[in-house]
């Protein structure tokens, strides 16, 4: 078992790191960060019927369905190869790290469905020796028509770090949703506010890679 994790690792690194100069996938850190108000804003964790759902359409001007099923299926391939990574270590802030279960679900050509099961390690922090985060963990799924691509991601949780390396499992709409990651003047929460502000920058960051690779 080893021996293939070691064989598939071998064969992800490399085309995940041509994918990037490529294009077809962009690590670069989200700008604006310092305003902080994208992340306290009431409803900036969309949910419907009790469950957090994040939706979007990205355009695809002139383009045909095939064209860009094509070039979604391939960046997901790469986005979501299991236990593939991107960056020196984690002390590199672009560092990107998939878990074993990562993985496309499906991919349809006929209907343009694509479904994809992500399973990643989110970075908080890095001090010596000390690496803060979780792990994700949501389906996010991709509908191919002519001129855009509908996005959905949902089934979100994470892995909570209790110490002494114990974790437990939380749901997003039991940790970054208004009533639970806001206090009374509108603030983040210090514990789950960190897990609220990464999710947001996971969404609009996947967006616009899936942006950047049809439109490239």
């Amino acid at each position: 078992m080893k021996k293939i994790i070691i064989a598939l690792i071998a064969v992800a690194l490399p085309l995940m790191m041509q994918a990037q100069r490529e294009g077809l996938i962009s690590r670069k850190a989200p700008k604006g960060k310092s305003d902080m108000s994208v992340y306290t804003a009431k409803g900036a964790i969309p949910e419907e019927a009790g469950k957090v759902v994040f939706k979007d359409v990205i355009a695809a001007p002139g383009k045909k369905k095939e064209d860009i099923f094509n070039k979604v299926a391939q960046w997901a391939s790469l986005r979501y190869a299991p236990n593939s990574m991107m960056g020196e270590d984690y002390r590199d802030a672009n560092f990107f790290k998939n878990i074993e279960y990562s993985k496309v679900k499906e991919a349809n050509k006929q209907s343009g469905y694509i479904e994809c099961q992500g399973a990643e390690e989110l970075i908080f922090s890095v001090k010596p020796l000390v690496k803060s985060y979780t792990q994700a963990f949501y389906l996010l799924d991709l509908n191919v028509s002519d001129g855009k691509v509908e996005f959905q991601l949902h089934t979100l949780s994470f892995n909570v770090d209790q110490g002494e390396s114990e974790f437990i499992r939380m749901t997003a709409e039991e940790w970054i949703t208004d009533s639970y990651c806001l206090n009374k003047k509108g603030a983040l929460k210090r514990i789950n506010g960190k897990f609220r502000i990464k999710t947001i920058d996971l969404v609009n960051e996947l967006k616009k890679e899936i942006s950047e690779a049809i439109n490239q």
